[in-house]
């Protein structure tokens, strides 16, 4: 094929109303003939441009712990969530100061023409890329002239509705609404990390745990609480998954033992192996219950065995 139909974004997610981008990006390079091709990005432009975050925002992630550290997904995941949505190519470009500093039209010219062959570029009406002055209105209406200019054809991606986008489901998230987030994400959510030694309550109580190091997970974590979940091991090097188990995650600040750092404890059902120093992904499927304070560490246990009971019904729910 000689050329290419594009769109660009972040696309963090890749969620449902990606997905819809993506399908009709696919459809109208399909119908022309050419390789349908998605531009993103290697690093988020807000991070580049700013060291805060946009008031509307914040706080997404209200651990100090985590800092920063509000994207939904890891960059190489998404090239591989934009792959499986149909597109032919994902091109993710190093995204730096000079870049932002590049004006739409030499944007336009030197990256979307010369370095990647685009002939039509669709996106949505209000989307806005490049550098632009201050006070400057620059629109769809000039990326058309543009690429009239360039030999672009610039066409208007078809509008998906409300109420989807990346903003949305991180707020479910920091709601601890897993299952809201993932009918936008069209995929339970799920975060990856590095297994580390904890204080083995968990196991004093008959309930051991795998303690994920918040600091090694490079994705937003949920609401603190617990969780129905999945996990998987990954292999250190192909990032390949092992066997998905059921189990019950708590995130939290351990407030019945008067700790205060958070915690990312996994209980794996009927698992006794060692994992210390193991990547696991851990998916989420249903909030259980909010964090709690309790008197003892015997109506902690109590509580835990009550919790192991809601997931198991849960999950035998979902499979009647």
């Amino acid at each position: 094929m000689d050329g290419s139909v594009a769109t660009i974004g972040f696309f963090d997610g890749v969620h449902r109303g990606h997905q819809f981008v993506i399908g009709c990006l696919v459809a109208e390079a399909r119908r022309r003939g050419l390789q349908a091709v998605v531009v993103t990005f290697d690093e988020h432009p807000r991070k580049v441009l700013s060291t805060s975050k946009p008031s509307n925002e914040a706080p997404l992630q209200p651990s100090p712990v985590m800092r920063e550290k509000y994207l939904l997904t890891k960059r190489d995941e998404v090239r591989k969530l934009i792959l499986d949505a149909g597109a032919d190519r994902c091109e993710v470009l190093h995204f730096d100061r000079s870049m932002a500093g590049m004006p739409a039209r030499e944007f336009m010219k030197t990256v979307l023409k010369e370095q990647l062959g685009v002939r039509v570029l669709m996106m949505g009406y209000d989307n806005r890329f490049g550098h632009r002055e201050s006070g400057s209105t620059e629109g769809f209406d000039d990326y058309v002239r543009y690429g009239q200019e360039l030999g672009i054809e610039v066409k208007a991606m078809p509008a998906m509705g409300e109420g989807i986008s990346s903003s949305a489901v991180r707020h479910a998230l920091r709601d601890g609404n897993v299952s809201l987030a993932a009918q936008m994400l069209g995929r339970p959510y799920s975060i990856a990390g590095r297994v580390v030694h904890g204080y083995e309550e968990g196991h004093r109580l008959g309930f051991p745990t795998a303690n994920i190091d918040p600091a090694s997970v490079a994705t937003m974590i949920p609401a603190t609480g617990v969780y129905a979940v999945e996990v998987r091991t990954l292999a250190a090097v192909s990032n390949r998954e092992g066997e998905g188990r059921m189990g019950m995650m708590n995130i939290g600040t351990r407030p019945t033992y008067g700790l205060h750092d958070l915690s990312l404890e996994v209980h794996i059902f009927d698992f006794d192996g060692d994992l210390y120093g193991s990547q696991l992904k851990v998916t989420f499927l249903q909030r259980i219950r909010e964090e709690r304070t309790f008197a003892s560490a015997e109506e902690l246990r109590q509580q835990l065995e009550a919790d192991r009971e809601a997931v198991i019904e849960w999950k035998m729910n979902q499979e009647d």
